[in-house]
C-alpha cells in the first residue's frame, strides 16, 4: 500500500507540474489560435476607420479639392478591395432602393459613392461644374449594383441639370 501511495504520489506531482508548465506555456507558446483572427480584425478594424475618417472628412470640409481628393481616396480603397468581399450575383434580385439606405452597419462602398455624389453637388453648387460632371460621371460609372442605384439615379439627375444649365447659357449667348 506504500508502494503504490508513492506512485500515485509520483504521479499526481508529475500531472501537476505538467498542468503548470502547458498553463504557463500555452498562452506564450502559439497555441492560441486566436491571434492571427484578433490580429485581422485589429487590421480590418483600423482600415475601416481610415475609410470612415475620409468619410466624414468629405462631408465636413468645405475645400472642395479636399472633398475630391477624399472622393477619389475612398473610390481606390473600394476599387483595390475588389468584389470577393461581398460579391453580388447578377442573378440575385435585389429591390432597387427610392432613398438612401439604413443600414445597422456601414458599406465602405456605400460611403465612396455617397461622398463622390456630395462633393459632385457641392462642386455645381460653388459653379465648378467640371468637377461636378467628373464626380457624377464617376458614381454613374462605378456603383451599377442594384444596391448603390440611389446614388447613380442621383448622380444622373445631377448631370441632367448641367446640361440644362449648359445649354440654357449657350441659348441665352446666341439670343
Amino acid at each position: 500500500m506504500i508502494g503504490t501511495r508513492r506512485e500515485w504520489s509520483y504521479a499526481s506531482k508529475a500531472t501537476l507540474v505538467a498542468t503548470l508548465v502547458l498553463t504557463i506555456l500555452m498562452p506564450l507558446g502559439g497555441c492560441d489560435t486566436s491571434g492571427q483572427s484578433s490580429r485581422a480584425s485589429l487590421s480590418d478594424s483600423s482600415r475601416f476607420m481610415d475609410l470612415w475618417n475620409t468619410y466624414t472628412h468629405c462631408f465636413r470640409s468645405e475645400d472642395l479639392d479636399a472633398m475630391r481628393a477624399d472622393a477619389q481616396r475612398l473610390g481606390l480603397a473600394v476599387n483595390t478591395t475588389g468584389s470577393d468581399e461581398d460579391p453580388i450575383h447578377p442573378e440575385s434580385i435585389e429591390p432597387v432602393p427610392l432613398g438612401p439606405t439604413f443600414r445597422l452597419s456601414a458599406d465602405p462602398v456605400a460611403m465612396a459613392a455617397s461622398c463622390a455624389l456630395h462633393t459632385g453637388q457641392t462642386a455645381r453648387e460653388m459653379g465648378r461644374l467640371n468637377i461636378a460632371r467628373e464626380m457624377f460621371h464617376s458614381v454613374v460609372a462605378n456603383f451599377q449594383q442594384p444596391r448603390y442605384q440611389y446614388y447613380v439615379a442621383q448622380a444622373r439627375l445631377g448631370l441632367e441639370q448641367l446640361d440644362a444649365a449648359s445649354h440654357a447659357s449657350l441659348s441665352g449667348l446666341t439670343l
